[in-house]
C-alpha cells in the first residue's frame, strides 16, 4: 500500500508519525489479498488549528474498486487518528461485503430455469 501522510501547518513529532503509520497498517492488512491485483493508495491529512485546540484529520483510500474518505475533529490528535482509522475500517469492510455480495449471486429457481 502506498501511504502518504500530509502535515498541514503543523509541527509534528516522530511519535505522531509512527503512531499514524502503525494504525494505517490495520487497514493495509485488510487488503493483503487484493493489493497485487489493484494498486492501493492511502492519504492521511493532519491539520492542527493554530488558534484553537481543534485539530482535523482526514483519511482517503483509493483503489481500483472504490474511493473512500473519513474525517474527524477534536482536541487530541492521537485520538482523532484512531477514530478516523476505525471509521475507515468500518467503511472498507462494508465495501468488501458489498463487492462479495455482487460476486456471489444467490441461486433461485428462476435463475436456474432454462428454456
Amino acid at each position: 500500500m502506498n501511504i502518504k501522510i500530509n502535515f498541514h501547518q503543523m509541527p509534528h513529532s516522530d511519535g505522531l508519525e509512527t503512531h499514524a503509520k502503525s494504525k494505517l497498517q490495520k487497514i493495509a492488512s485488510l487488503f493483503k489479498k487484493t493489493e497485487d491485483l489493484h494498486p492501493l493508495s492511502a492519504e492521511l491529512f493532519l491539520n492542527a488549528h493554530p488558534v484553537h485546540a481543534h485539530h482535523e484529520v482526514e483519511l482517503r483510500i483509493r483503489s481500483g474498486h472504490f474511493n473512500l474518505a473519513s474525517h474527524d475533529t477534536g482536541q487530541d490528535m492521537y485520538l482523532i487518528i484512531d477514530s478516523v482509522i476505525e471509521k475507515m475500517i468500518t467503511q472498507v469492510k462494508r465495501e468488501k461485503e458489498r463487492s462479495d455480495d455482487k460476486n456471489h449471486k444467490i441461486q433461485t429457481e428462476k435463475s436456474n430455469f432454462r428454456s
